[in-house]
């Protein structure tokens, strides 16, 4: 008699005789907050990644604006180089805002690792993970909660 190979999907567990479907949850184990706290080696890391984005970030803003300044000094041509010349210096400070916006973001990701509120999410108090605080080191924002901000936003 042949043997009959019964197979279970992932999201099913089989006890007597009922299937229970597993509830997923959004948060990994490192975002629940498993860990309550980053390590100071972690903080320091990040401190000094944070400070050189800092630092690139007022070069670049400092850069856009010498440029700027620079080039009103020695405009001269006809009216289309003009226009062109004045769609270049918009796209070049809509960029700058950005980096301020940016530099924003930083200088208040260095004022909660003073505080020691850094990498904590702000809307569910749970700890970020690492992983996500190396990639985005500002973030202020979990990966479940930001999902949810998200959905919310687009409805």
């Amino acid at each position: 008699m042949p043997v009959k190979k019964i197979t279970k999907k992932k999201s099913e567990v089989k006890s007597s005789k009922k299937v229970v479907p597993i509830k997923k949850t959004s948060r990994t184990a490192k975002e629940s907050g498993s860990s309550k706290k980053l390590s100071l080696k972690f903080r320091r890391e990040m401190e000094k990644i944070l400070n050189g984005m800092r630092k690139n970030l007022l070069e670049d803003i400092n850069n856009t604006m010498k440029t700027e300044s620079d080039h009103l000094k020695f405009d001269v041509g006809d009216f289309y180089d003009s226009a062109s010349s004045d769609r270049e210096r918009e796209l070049s400070l809509s960029l700058s805002q950005r980096d301020r916006q940016k530099l924003n973001q930083i200088e208040d990701a260095l004022k909660r690792l003073e505080a020691k509120t850094y990498g904590q999410c702000l809307m569910c108090k749970d700890l970020i993970s690492e992983d996500r605080l190396k990639v985005m080191p500002f973030t202020v924002y979990c990966v479940a909660c930001l999902e949810e901000e998200e959905a919310s936003n687009s409805s």
